[in-house]
């Protein structure tokens, strides 16, 4: 009786174990298939510009110049959990100023993790000469790692309050990385220690933004203020980013 009353608690015991998996996996999912999105009025402010193009190529949204004739492509993997409008705003400049036609990749469940190869739809486009991959935060980590796995590829790196995790400080490619002082999302320790891992000559960069002002959106947690306004802090992002297109690097 004690041994058949043991194993009644075993099976109860598991019933509810696979329960509390379940329900932890529909809260996961419920959570990460809720992402943060760009204001409706910064992505409204980018559709009413005459010198930029925004659409949509399957769930990516994709910034052209108006003339139709971009000099450059940037692939940007999005920060996790945040959706590709959320950088509309913030990468319209590049677009709009440098003729550089910018994608922005809707990711599985909005982690880039997830499809760290999502470059490789777009710089295959044999009408640009000259591609580029960058992201923001775990974006950034995962384009580094696109880059890592395919130097001939891409021609630079671009890197939003991120880091890369795998070495490519002798892949000859440009690297531009720009933090906020006002971010207290990302992980600086890591930022830190992962520096030997980027050429020499990387355009390091600091501006006081905080970590949602490398996009539009509101909502990170974690994150406090940088006394910045949005538009004040993607004006100061895009100076420093068209600067370092326009060097050559």
């Amino acid at each position: 009786m004690e041994m058949a009353g043991l194993r009644r608690q075993g099976k109860r015991l598991v019933v509810w174990l696979v329960a509390a998996a379940v329900v932890a996996a529909v809260v996961a999912l419920v959570y990460l298939g809720t992402p943060l999105h760009g204001t409706p009025a910064s992505i409204a402010a980018v559709e009413e510009n005459p010198d930029v193009t925004v659409g949509q190529r399957g769930g990516a949204y994709v910034l052209e110049p108006a003339t139709g004739e971009p000099s450059a492509g940037l692939v940007f993997y999005p920060g996790g959990r945040v959706h590709p409008d959320a950088y509309v705003a913030s990468l319209a400049p590049l677009a709009a100023e440098a003729d550089v036609q910018v994608i922005v990749p809707k990711m599985p469940l909005n982690l880039a993790v997830l499809d760290q190869g999502a470059a490789s739809e777009y710089v295959s486009d044999a009408r640009i000469d000259s591609w580029y991959v960058g992201g923001h935060s775990l974006g950034g980590a995962m384009a580094c790692r696109y880059a890592h796995a395919n130097p001939d590829a891409v021609d630079g790196l671009i890197l939003y309050a991120s880091y890369c995790d795998r070495d490519v400080s002798a892949s000859g490619l440009a690297v531009l990385s720009v933090t906020g002082s006002a971010d207290t999302v990302l992980n600086w320790n890591a930022y830190e220690r992962n520096l030997d891992k980027l050429p020499r000559d990387v355009a390091v960069r600091e501006l006081p933004l905080n970590h949602s002002q490398f996009g539009s959106y509101r909502g990170q947690r974690g994150d406090g203020p940088s006394g910045l306004s949005y538009a004040v802090a993607h004006d100061r992002l895009a100076d420093v980013t068209l600067a370092w297109l326009r060097s050559g690097q």
